[in-house]
């Protein structure tokens, strides 16, 4: 019965999860990411289903190795994944390819519902050959990420010593400013000094992995290599000194590992210390954290169990991570005193609600739960530091518009709103479309804060569209000058509710772009 059931569920993936290809326009499907109840009844579905993305443009990424304790499968050529036997309780996820920094996500598996991800792999940084015998300074060119390696250190995993000849370096930033759930894990850490398992925050992160002329992976060294992790924060007050985490990916948590310190002069500033294993490390503290009761309901008000609700850090670079139970209830952490955004995901993302840094000073309660659509769309727009203010805009059918002046509704027209709006650098900014509305739409970002030094392109922008169960993320492209207007993308949602997207490409306005559905009317989505 389960093999009988893991070919329904990869056949039915590989026909409604249809990545980005291209092209002038990108028919979504807009669909619950659920099977159809002719293929496989409802009550049977568990397991864990899901679909890996690149990190840099939302497009699927095939042949990414699966691994969760003994099970282990392939992403097809659509970036599905399906692990049906997977075992009830929590279960580490590891996705690896070799073209790819590792990702891994904690699961909670549940007998009554089949849990969902949209994992985003982060793609390989500096490639380095160099001589173990003789040992080097790696560097990433463009940033301050490095790795200084004694002569004779480096060691296999059995402690035996490398194959003679040239070894291989990856060196990888990973930056959780635009996207605190880049790095691999939960944000949950053993300290050193022992006790419980803590939350923490990160500064950036590097992602370190060496092979010999064998092939064979060094992991392991007998002394002490130097670090530089490129600082990479929301958090504007950066520590003089943080601790050195290593990600273990067979226990998914991090392990604190000796300290570093704050380095270089910004931008260019870093956290240097030693370590003596080749692995992903991150510069962070440990926090003490609150947590936030949150609900999720569907749109007919009924909970959603087993959704994946996130906290994700305005103020800080970090994120806490809860299931909701039957009732549709999760318990986040967040750091406490800090401000945050909560968000659920099942992989259908809700829309998102905000905590102030007052009322994460004890625990809270967010209220009204959190609305997931059966087929809706939600925009997230992420930034740097600098410009201080991107805004979010969405026009459409019926003089639509949607912004910070004119914030929308999810209970009533345009069924569009606003959810987060930040003023005060990195976002997120988070529209959620409850209901799509039938004609053309589209959504731009208005510097608002008028500066380009520098400007969305270098700041970097950058927006992710969930539709229904799938993806899409952008990046400004050439051609702002000083453009105010970044023109994302339109989509248009046609009378039988399907939606096709329309990047537009490389497309700046010095003023702000018209309604493209010209005053046209058109009919809401049930």
């Amino acid at each position: 019965m389960k093999r009988i059931l893991c070919g329904a569920l990869t056949a039915w993936l590989a026909c409604v999860l249809v990545s980005c290809g291209g092209g002038t326009g990108d028919s979504v499907d807009a669909r619950p990411f659920s099977p159809p109840s002719n293929i496989v009844p409802a009550p049977t579905i568990t397991g864990l289903l899901g679909l890996v993305v690149d990190s840099t443009n939302g497009t699927a990424v095939s042949g990414v190795t699966v691994t969760a304790g003994a099970l282990s499968t392939i992403t097809d050529t659509q970036g599905n994944f399906a692990l049906p036997t997977i075992p009830n309780g929590s279960n580490v996820v590891s996705f690896t390819l070799n073209t790819y920094a590792p990702q891994s996500r904690t699961v909670q598996i549940s007998s009554t519902i089949e849990t969902s991800l949209i994992v985003q792999i982060v793609p390989n940084g500096a490639l380095d050959p160099f001589d173990p015998a003789t040992g080097g300074t790696l560097t990433v060119a463009g940033s301050t990420g490095q790795i200084d390696i004694p002569g004779n250190s480096l060691r296999r995993a059995d402690g035996s010593a490398p194959s003679a000849g040239s070894a291989t370096a990856l060196l990888t930033p990973i930056g959780p400013s635009l996207d605190a759930f880049l790095l691999p894990g939960e944000y949950v850490v053993q300290p050193a000094a022992g006790g419980s398992a803590a939350q923490f925050e990160t500064f950036g992160g590097l992602d370190i992995r060496i092979t010999d002329a064998g092939g064979v992976a060094l992991t392991n060294l007998v002394a002490p290599a130097t670090i530089r992790i490129p600082v990479n924060s929301r958090n504007t007050t950066l520590p003089l000194t943080l601790a050195l985490m290593r990600f273990d990916s067979a226990t998914g948590l991090w392990v604190e590992e000796g300290t570093a310190t704050l380095q270089g002069v910004a931008p260019n500033q870093y956290y240097e210390g030693t370590v003596t294993r080749i692995a992903t490390w991150t510069a962070g503290q440990i926090y003490t954290a609150s947590i936030i009761t949150a609900c999720v309901h569907d749109q007919a008000g009924a909970p959603v169990g087993g959704a994946r609700v996130n906290s994700d850090g305005v103020d800080y670079s970090g994120g806490g991570t809860a299931t909701t139970n039957a009732s549709g209830v999760a318990l986040v952490p967040m750091k406490r005193g800090g401000a945050a955004v909560i968000t659920g995901t099942s992989p259908r993302s809700s829309n998102s609600g905000t905590i102030s840094a007052g009322q994460s000073a004890t625990d809270f309660t967010l209220i009204p739960c959190l609305i997931m659509p059966t087929a809706g769309m939600t925009i997230r727009l992420t930034w740097g530091a600098q410009p201080f203010d991107l805004d979010s805009h969405l026009k459409g059918p019926n003089n639509m518009h949607v912004f910070f002046a004119s914030r929308g509704s999810l209970s009533a027209a345009p069924f569009a709103a606003l959810d987060v709006d930040d003023v005060t650098s990195f976002g997120p900014e988070v529209i959620t479309i409850l209901r799509l509305t039938q004609g053309t739409n589209e959504y731009f970002v208005h510097n608002f804060s008028g500066t380009f030094t520098p400007g969305q392109t270098g700041s970097p922008a950058r927006v992710e569209v969930r539709v229904g169960s799938q993806i899409r993320i952008f990046f400004p492209g050439a051609g702002e000058a000083s453009n105010e207007y970044w023109r994302v993308f339109q989509f248009v949602v046609g009378t039988d509710c399907s939606v096709t997207i329309n990047p537009l490409v490389n497309s700046w306005s010095a003023t702000e772009p018209a309604n493209p559905s010209g005053g046209a009317a058109g009919l809401f989505c049930s």
